[in-house]
């Protein structure tokens, strides 16, 4: 094997290890928060307005890294996987807001 093939590798394995390692712990976490009676109104208020913040950032961020593929790497597959991961950002925003105003 290629060196260039075993670092494509290590780095999808380390980022199946990171993605398991988050589903393990978001379902202890999960747990021991219902034992303790975390999550109640203020829990959902701020994670509410959390998740608002973070939407916002991650849209300055993808606008960004966008203008930065178009500018040092022009028109090319870099450009279409970040048009389609803006593209999708949108539209579950876009999915998301009518379900909620529709829900109320």
């Amino acid at each position: 094997m290629s060196n260039q093939l075993l670092n494509v590798l290590y780095g999808l394995g380390g980022l199946f290890f990171g993605v398991v390692m988050h589903i393990v712990l978001q379902i202890v976490s999960k747990r021991k928060g219902k034992k303790e009676h975390r999550f109640d109104e203020r829990h959902q208020y701020i994670t509410s307005h959390a998740k608002a913040v973070a939407w916002n950032s991650t849209s300055i961020a993808i606008i960004v890294a966008w203008a930065l593929i178009i500018v040092f790497d022009g028109i090319s597959l870099p450009f279409f996987l970040m048009t389609g991961v803006y593209v999708l950002h949108n539209l579950t925003y876009l999915c998301s807001s009518v379900y909620y105003t529709n829900r109320n």
